[in-house]
């Protein structure tokens, strides 16, 4: 019986469109892992076409398979040792000399590959054509249109896909000449047994390769990398990166037209977003907006949350005989989910703004109109995009400071991303910014935000004052055009993000809830053991206006941030989720200052625990968590503190 199931690795330059032509190729069916034996992420995800399952494989981008970053590393190795039926080897038609580079590699090595050509649209506003019949007979490999963002060549990719799966033909290599110098090593390493793709791959990334070499093989890299430093001219390498884009050079000039585009609107665009004066205050009001907006819009549909969990809740107290069960039910489950899940609506238009400005190619302007501020406080230019994705999730964003390859850099990022104000943290703040600034909620909500903004970098000026620099990290990053983020792009990543926080809901903050329930409801006579537990610590947290309702709520928030608000609901019996009466209790029992500091401690203390599991095992140990979770409570309680003292003179 003929195979019918196979692997297809999708590889490509990053912001090529790949993920979203993944996305469009597999739909909801993926996920999310780690390469086997590393630390880095792909997407794994899988379609059924004529038959033919088909297992997508999403790669990390990468430039080169010969460089020493961790990403070239992981998509070099699974080439080698758990090679895919096929590569999908994704490109901006708009790009071609540096994408191309990539497939060179490729082709060299003989790889099984289909090219999908991304972004065609976007090439010819540009003023560029692609004849894709005549590059396919240069390279050899069927070369398609593609486009993540429509459905335009999505059934002609499968059947090509499919095609090419069933019907294999032999692979062809593609051997490209390089100057006579660099020829001769690499003849002198074919004679040793390398196949002509080992030995252009062991000179050009000196010796760091996936395949094993015996002492001849290694003994003549040494004796070329010599004789050029000798000669005092290009290494191997660079030799053959040139002989590579001189290849390119020569079949652009037969494939491609280019002719004046109408690149006007990205020009203008740009000369506003990257502007030396007014890039930054621009950003600054972009996030404002953002922040405003999420409050106003996110109010009316959390208003129908409240009033369908209020009615829930009245119907079961009506249903049930007062009991144990009918309090659990009510006054832990109900009035604590439904708590959090009120502000789903808030942190759903949360997540569509930043996607908005991630997929447009506005974030990749604010990264490198940040490279200068943050290169001044010990951070790198990459570092923006992990702390921006904290504003999410701290978890994910503390893994995406792998792409920092500089470990104080790294090591600075990781360690002050909590204070980036995660989505768990905004229903808080969204609760309490409601209750005592009505007026000026949303503008309080950027400000707590940027209040996270400001001492992160204070503490990495200080961190990069005391911990030694290993090397300098050039910072380089790639423009993507200006682009309309496409309906079905949008929709899918904002269900990723919505679904891990409703998974919580549904797990963490359930559990937490009910907990809480059982420490306030027990003992049956005299003081509950939550109570006893928050006026026992509540002589800590009293120079900040709390009571001890507050103290332990913050004590809960270290397994969850949500559940903080799960767990004032249960305290202030807010019933039914009625948060009304939840906000009418907290404005009853504290003033303007304390909820300030609340919100000040909130944002600023220890980490939840998956957050401190992940630097453990990113910053290597226990011994940075440890410093990380101290830090944060010595400077939340400072700075509440502070809060509360100014607040009480001007609020």
């Amino acid at each position: 019986m003929p195979k019918r199931r196979f692997t297809v690795a999708l590889i490509g330059n990053p912001n090529c469109g790949k993920t979203s032509l993944f996305n469009q190729l597999t739909g909801a069916n993926q996920r999310t892992g780690n390469m086997p034996g590393v630390t880095v992420s792909a997407r794994f995800g899988e379609r059924e076409h004529q038959g033919v399952e088909i297992h997508f494989v999403d790669l990390p981008g990468i430039y080169s398979l010969s460089q020493n970053r961790v990403e070239e590393r992981v998509a070099r190795d699974y080439l080698h040792e758990t090679p895919p039926d096929l590569v999908l080897n994704v490109l901006d038609a708009g790009h071609l000399g540096r994408h191309l580079a990539l497939t060179s590699q490729l082709l060299e090595q003989g790889v099984p590959m289909l090219l999908a050509l991304n972004m065609l649209d976007e090439a010819r506003r540009n003023g560029i054509q692609t004849d894709l019949e005549k590059l396919s007979a240069h390279l050899g490999v069927p070369v398609l249109p593609s486009d993540g963002r429509r459905r335009t060549y999505l059934d002609a990719l499968l059947d090509a896909l499919v095609n090419q799966l069933l019907h294999p033909g032999e692979p062809r290599t593609h051997s490209i000449r390089y100057d006579a110098a660099i020829e001769c090593p690499i003849d002198a390493l074919v004679t040793t047994g390398l196949q002509r793709w080992q030995a252009v791959r062991l000179l050009e990334a000196d010796g760091d390769v996936p395949f094993a070499c015996n002492e001849v093989q290694k003994r003549i890299l040494q004796d070329a990398l010599v004789e050029f430093d000798d000669e005092d001219e290009e290494s191997p390498g660079e030799r053959l990166v040139h002989g590579r884009y001189q290849w390119i050079h020569d079949l652009l000039q037969s494939v491609e037209q280019r002719q004046p585009g109408q690149a006007g609107i990205d020009d203008r665009l740009d000369r506003w977003a990257l502007n030396q004066w007014l890039g930054v205050p621009l950003f600054f009001a972009v996030i404002w907006l953002m922040f405003e907006v999420t409050f106003t819009l996110g109010q009316v549909p959390a208003d129908w949350i409240d009033a369908g969990f209020v009615g829930l809740g009245n119907g079961i107290a009506s249903l049930l005989p007062d009991s144990l069960l009918k309090a659990l039910l009510v006054d832990g489950i109900i009035s604590g989910v439904g708590g959090v899940m009120v502000f789903l609506p808030n942190v759903v238009l949360l997540f569509l703004f930043m996607e908005l400005i991630e997929q447009s190619g506005y974030m990749a302007r604010a990264t490198f109109l940040a490279d200068r501020l943050m290169s001044r406080v010990g951070l790198h230019g990459k570092a923006l995009v992990p702390l921006v994705m904290g504003f999410g999730c701290n978890v994910p964003a503390i893994m995406a400071t792998r792409s920092i390859e500089e470990p104080r850099a790294r090591l600075i990022t990781i360690l002050i991303n909590p204070f980036m104000s995660c989505s768990a943290r905004l229903p808080v703040m969204l609760l309490l910014s409601g209750v005592f600034f009505p007026q000026h909620a949303g503008t309080a909500l950027f400000g707590i935000y940027v209040l996270g903004v400001v001492v992160a970098f204070a503490v990495a000026m200080i961190l990069s004052r005391s911990l030694p620099t290993y090397y300098d990290e050039t910072f380089l990053i790639e423009l993507p055009p200006w682009r309309f983020p496409t309906w079905h792009s949008l929709m899918l990543h904002l269900w990723e993000r919505s679904r891990f926080f409703l998974t919580k809901a549904g797990t963490v903050i359930l559990f937490g809830s009910m907990l809480i329930w059982l420490l306030q409801t027990f003992p049956r006579e005299g003081t509950s053991w939550l109570e006893q537990f928050g006026h026992w610590l509540t002589p800590l947290f009293t120079p900040l206006g709390f009571t001890w309702h507050e103290t332990v709520a913050l004590l809960s928030g270290f397994v969850a941030k949500e559940v903080i608000v799960s767990t004032l609901g249960v305290v202030y019996h807010a019933a039914g989720d009625n948060s009304a009466q939840l906000a009418q209790s907290l404005s009853a029992t504290l003033d303007p200052a304390a909820g300030l500091a609340l919100m000040v401690f909130t944002l600023l203390y220890m980490p939840c625990l998956a957050t401190m599991a992940v630097i453990r095992r990113e910053a290597g140990g226990w011994r940075w968590t440890l410093a990380s979770t101290v830090v944060g409570l010595v400077l939340a309680w400072g700075a509440a503190w502070a809060a509360y003292n100014l607040g009480s003179l001007w609020l």
